[in-house]
């Protein structure tokens, strides 16, 4: 355990180095190796734990990022709870049906066209697609032959829940919990992935998978969502200010290396010099 202890320590400090070796001598403001995100993409979930912030993704999920700035600006979810969570699998909030009848239902948005985006292959196989990457950040996947990219349901991922019908999600959204989603991929919208707080939604209470699919019986029991908000519909001294790695930048690159090539003493037994597009999502960092 010491030693375990030790390695887990000594590698964090030294991909810290690293960033600030990369990054550490300039501001923020002058920085090319991050992109600021703005406000009308940054989505604040308060809960009674903290803050949770959603970064979201106008270049997949156009229309759904229109329902979700439509809905915070109603206060609609204010006062609702996260009244379906599973255990490695997802943290679903938002159930309202007298009130959701007055939102329509959303063509879905699960893929789009791949020609135009800035896609970053990872260089590894893929389980589930033709080829894994990025696209500003978040963790895509494309198949070139049929031209169509898509976001992946990686740990963090938010999306929108729906019936059968492929174009039946209208308010009700979930949070990735764990990492065995993958076969969702293109079955449902991602229009979001959170880079900040995910520690608190790993704290909402559980329901049983067994029971009732999830839902918690008892509404005491169900983590209550607090507020949800568009951050640029905030006072601009409460509005939160977040950046992203860019992945065409040399630091993006030095993540994916360093995560790629386990160089470390400890690995007596080199890992394969593989990674995933999940685990190597571009970091994000408060700039307040």
């Amino acid at each position: 355990m010491l030693n375990k202890g030790l390695f887990m320590r000594t590698g964090f400090i030294g991909f810290v180095f690293l960033v600030m070796m990369l990054f550490g001598c300039r501001g923020y403001a002058d920085n090319p190796g991050w992109r600021s995100i703005e406000p009308q993409n940054l989505l604040v979930i308060t809960t009674t734990y903290g803050d949770v912030i959603v970064e979201l993704n106008l270049q997949f999920a156009p229309n759904h990022v229109a329902r979700m700035r439509a809905l915070a600006a109603a206060h609609f979810y204010d006062g609702l709870s996260f009244y379906r969570v599973i255990d490695g699998f997802v943290a679903q909030g938002g159930r309202n049906k007298g009130d959701a009848a007055h939102w329509p239902a959303l063509k879905n948005e699960n893929d789009r066209a791949a020609e135009g985006l800035d896609f970053l292959p990872t260089g590894s196989p893929d389980l589930y697609a033709p080829q894994a990457g990025h696209v500003r950040g978040f963790a895509a996947a494309r198949d070139q032959k049929a031209g169509r990219a898509w976001l992946m349901h990686c740990v963090g991922a938010m999306a929108m829940a729906r019936d059968e019908d492929p174009d039946s999600g209208d308010t009700e959204f979930y949070i990735v919990l764990g990492p065995g989603t993958r076969y969702l991929d293109r079955n449902l919208t991602i229009f979001g992935r959170v880079i900040d707080g995910m520690q608190f939604v790993q704290k909402l209470n559980r329901g049983d998978r067994a029971i009732n699919g999830g839902v918690i019986g008892d509404p005491a029991r169900r983590d209550p969502i607090i507020s949800l908000r568009i951050a640029a519909d905030l006072p601009k001294k409460d509005r939160p200010h977040y950046e992203v790695m860019r992945t065409d930048s040399q630091g993006f690159a030095a993540f994916k290396q360093a995560k790629k090539i386990r160089r470390a003493a400890f690995f007596y037994r080199r890992p394969p010099a593989v990674i995933e597009a999940c685990n190597t999502q571009a970091p994000a960092r408060s700039t307040r």
